[in-house]
């Protein structure tokens, strides 16, 4: 196994980070084995992190461009980086999840957990310090309530939620405990809840804001009624997003400053997130090209953070309509794409997929078959099956605009797909705009661009994403099941999946689904990309977590 020091001259090595960093990092390894304490902690026993003394440090406004728009923050709608990014700050949930990678389930309303033997009833003790901005204490029934309140309106942010809790499986039997009561066994249910991140709303607002039974919805979509280290200051969607610090925040702050606020300024373009981080407009910039890296980190007070999680980067087909319903025609799309090419346009930062799980996930099969290589014998085949051999015809391919690497997956592709007498229409979309148009077959993408990210559960992974059940209901599907894939034995054998406790026979469906997908290509699993950060050296506070953006909690401006 490799120690830390060693990983981290490999990654020196590779490219991935830069000299300062390096330097940097390998001071913290050798002050970190000197001085690191050992801790324990009894079983079942979890405590929240304390806070530290701040200095006297001058809380700023941190500026923060982003690539995306913040399309909603009910806490029972949907989720997306953005989303989460900002849903972080304004309320609390049970577990944090940022607190490094591979992500650690750290306390955060919840200070106390455990479970019965075969994981089927859990018991969470809650704490009694918090209160909502409004200055309510959070109770055990206002977690009760927003649990609930995810169920009833049946949205994407309750897909995975929903295998395992039923509305009534959930109670407050006093003001600090909530029981829930699962449908199945799952001995990893912590780790689901800490990864589904489920907002914790206050019940008395959200029926305050209620209109025609709505439980406050439609006020939700752009007010808060929440409980985290910020509140809202001016929200416009669309157009500018701040928040506000809340001074003496319950849970305290963990850094030796604290932010006094955050602008949140999208901007759909990579160049222009650049040139906002080097005229100093910027004070963190998401989603940075990898051929910006080496500039960035050449300009004094910057720096490219490189860090790969999870990050899947797929290419989802409409199985359901048109040529993409086709499975031999999909096969073709798959065999077209030119791996190397697209490893080039990205400077070689990116990580092979060659199953529908990423490396990383328990369950992974390096050696899953079919594997999808740019081999144009075998793409020349597979579109003969077709009934679109002779071509002349047009498809679209929808991407986010602004991302340049995911217009190079489109560019790449079009260059192969006209030996082919077939056109690629290349079609920009703000990411609200994808998702919405993931609801449901009828005029979904043909084939979109889409990165989905989940925690290292093979469960998760492939029920949200290829399960017929997460798209195939009245309140629709989600961007992650944007391939509206069906097949009934992969339904059957997840819904097993769901309920077994049997770990060999668990590894074993993973593997039978795999191969399963992998036959049908719902879609093309290309690359485990790298969320690249930049950062100015006045911002501390950052640690990575899995994820695009970062949490506002951690940080403050020196």
């Amino acid at each position: 196994m490799s120690t830390p020091t060693q990983k981290l001259v490999e990654a020196f090595r590779t490219g991935q980070i830069s000299r300062r960093q390096f330097m940097t990092m390998l001071a913290a390894l050798g002050a970190t084995a000197a001085a690191a304490p050992v801790m324990a902690h009894a079983p079942g026993i979890r405590t929240a992190p304390q806070a530290r003394p701040l200095k006297q440090i001058e809380p700023k406004v941190l500026v923060y461009g982003a690539s995306q728009d913040i399309a909603t923050i009910d806490p029972s709608d949907r989720v997306d980086y953005s989303i989460s990014a900002i849903m972080r700050q304004l309320y609390d949930r049970l577990f944090r999840f940022e607190g490094g990678w591979p992500q650690p389930v750290e306390p955060n309303l919840c200070t106390e957990w455990s479970t019965n033997e075969n994981g089927s009833v859990w018991t969470f003790k809650i704490t009694d310090q918090a209160k909502f901005h409004d200055g309510s204490p959070l109770t055990a029934s206002d977690v009760v309530y927003s649990y609930q309140r995810t169920l009833r309106f049946q949205r994407q942010r309750s897909s995975l939620l929903s295998g395992y809790l039923d509305v009534d499986g959930i109670s407050a039997p006093d003001a600090t405990t909530v029981v829930m009561n699962l449908k199945t066994p799952y001995p990893a249910f912590d780790r689901l809840l800490a990864f589904l991140e489920q907002p914790i709303v206050s019940e008395a607002i959200a029926k305050a804001n209620e209109v025609d039974g709505d439980e406050g919805a439609a006020w939700l979509v752009d007010h808060e009624a929440g409980s985290g280290p910020f509140t809202i200051k001016n929200w416009q969607i669309g157009t500018v997003y701040e928040l506000e610090a809340v001074p003496d925040y319950w849970q305290g702050w963990p850094g030796e400053g604290r932010l006094a606020g955050v602008v949140w300024q999208k901007s759909e373009d990579a160049g222009t997130r650049k040139q906002g981080l080097l005229a100093g407009n910027f004070d963190i910039s998401d989603t940075v090209s990898v051929t910006d890296v080496e500039e960035i980190n050449n300009t004094e007070g910057l720096q490219a953070l490189v860090n790969f999680g999870l990050l899947g980067g797929y290419l989802k087909y409409n199985t359901q309509e048109g040529p993409t319903a086709d499975v031999n025609f999909r096969k073709f799309l798959n065999y077209s794409f030119n791996r190397q090419a697209f490893s080039d346009s990205q400077l070689g930062f990116i990580k092979d997929m060659v199953s529908p799980i990423p490396e990383g996930v328990p369950g992974y099969n390096p050696d899953n078959q079919p594997q999808y290589t740019y081999n144009p014998e075998l793409a020349k085949a597979a579109l003969d099956a077709s009934p679109y051999a002779a071509g002349g015809f047009s498809i679209d391919f929808v991407y986010v605009a602004g991302l340049d690497f995911e217009e190079a997956g489109g560019l790449i592709l079009l260059d192969e797909l006209r030996k082919y007498n077939i056109t690629l229409n290349l079609v920009p979309k703000n990411w609200p705009d994808i998702v919405g148009a993931c609801t449901a077959p009828v005029g979904g993408p043909p084939i979109a661009f889409i990165f989905d990210q989940f925690p290292p559960l093979a469960d998760t992974w492939l029920i949200e994403k290829y399960s017929s059940k997460s798209w195939d209901r009245p309140t629709g599907g989600s961007f992650q099941a944007c391939s509206f894939y069906k097949n009934e034995q992969v339904d059957a054998l997840l819904d097993e999946l769901k309920v077994t406790v049997d770990a060999d026979r668990a590894t074993a469906i993973v593997t039978e689904v795999q191969a399963l997908v992998a036959a049908d290509a719902p879609d093309l699993p290309l690359y485990v990309a790298p969320n690249v950060l930049g950062i100015a050296d006045r911002v501390k506070g950052f640690n990575y977590f899995g994820d695009i953006s970062v949490d506002f909690w951690r940080l403050w401006i020196e």
